[in-house]
C-alpha cells in the first residue's frame, strides 16, 4: 500500500532556509572576526619586531661605515709594519705606538671593538614575527644581519691577530719562522679589513631601501670614531 506523506508547507521550507542562512552568516562573521583579531595581533608583533631590528641595524650600520672609513688607513698601517719586518734583522727594535689615546692607547695596531647586535633578528625569526613582514623588507633585514654575523666572527679573530702584532712594541729576537708567522698575520689582516669594507658595500643598498641615511651616519662616524681620528692624526687618511 502506498503511503502518502504530507509535504512540508513551502513557507516552512523558506523559514528553514532563512535560519540556516542566518547560522552560516553568523559563523562566517565569527571566523572573519577571529581572523581579523589574529591579523591585528601579528601586525603588532611584526611592528615590534621591526622596531627592535631597526635599533640593532642602526648600530650595525655605524660600525660598518666606520670600517669603510678606516679600511685604507688600516691597510697602510699593516703595510708599514710589514715593510719594517721585511727590512729588519733578527734584532727587533720596539715600534712606536700608533694609538696615542683611548682604550687602545699604546697599541701598534688596533681596530674598533664594536657590537654586532643580532638579538632582535633572532627573536623575530624564533617567534615567527619576521614571517609576517613584507617579503622585500624581510630580505633586506636578513642580508644585513647575516653580514653582521660574519663580521662579528671576523672581529673576534682580528682581536687575536692584533694582540700578536702588538708584541712588536718591545725589543725582540726574531727567528725566520717567527718573522714569517707575523707576516702571515699581516697578510690575513689586510684581507680581513677588505672583507669588512666589502660587507659594508654589499649591504649599503639594503640599508638605503629600509630608509637609513648612510651619509648622515658617515658624517657622524667621522666626527666620533677614535679609529678615524687616529688615522687622520697619523697621516694615513
Amino acid at each position: 500500500m502506498e503511503v502518502h506523506r504530507p509535504k512540508a508547507p513551502i513557507h516552512n521550507l523558506r523559514e528553514l532556509a532563512k535560519e540556516i542562512g542566518t547560522i552560516v552568516i553568523g559563523v562566517l562573521i565569527a571566523l572573519a572576526a577571529e581572523q581579523t583579531v589574529e591579523w591585528l595581533h601579528w601586525r603588532e608583533r611584526a611592528a615590534q619586531a621591526e622596531a627592535g631590528m631597526r635599533q640593532d641595524a642602526t648600530v650595525i650600520l655605524g660600525t660598518m661605515v666606520e670600517r669603510q672609513e678606516i679600511q685604507a688607513c688600516q691597510d697602510r698601517l699593516l703595510v708599514r709594519i710589514r715593510d719594517r719586518l721585511l727590512a729588519s734583522g733578527p734584532d727587533w727594535a720596539p715600534m712606536a705606538a700608533f694609538y696615542t689615546r683611548g682604550p687602545p692607547k699604546g697599541s701598534i695596531y688596533a681596530h674598533p671593538m664594536k657590537p654586532w647586535p643580532e638579538t632582535a633578528w633572532r627573536n623575530a625569526v624564533a617567534s615567527t614575527a619576521a614571517t609576517h613582514m613584507p617579503d622585500a623588507k624581510l630580505a633586506h633585514f636578513s642580508r644585513i644581519f647575516a653580514a653582521a654575523e660574519r663580521a662579528a666572527q671576523d672581529q673576534a679573530i682580528e682581536h687575536e691577530a692584533a694582540s700578536e702584532l702588538n708584541m712588536l712594541d718591545q725589543r725582540l729576537t726574531l727567528t725566520p719562522d717567527g718573522k714569517l708567522a707575523l707576516l702571515r698575520i699581516i697578510s690575513a689582516e689586510r684581507a680581513r679589513n677588505r672583507l669588512f669594507a666589502y660587507e659594508a658595500n654589499n649591504t649599503s643598498g639594503d640599508f638605503t631601501a629600509l630608509g637609513f641615511n648612510i651619509d648622515e651616519v658617515r658624517a657622524h662616524e667621522r666626527a666620533t670614531s677614535l679609529a678615524y681620528a687616529m688615522c687622520v692624526e697619523g697621516g694615513l687618511i
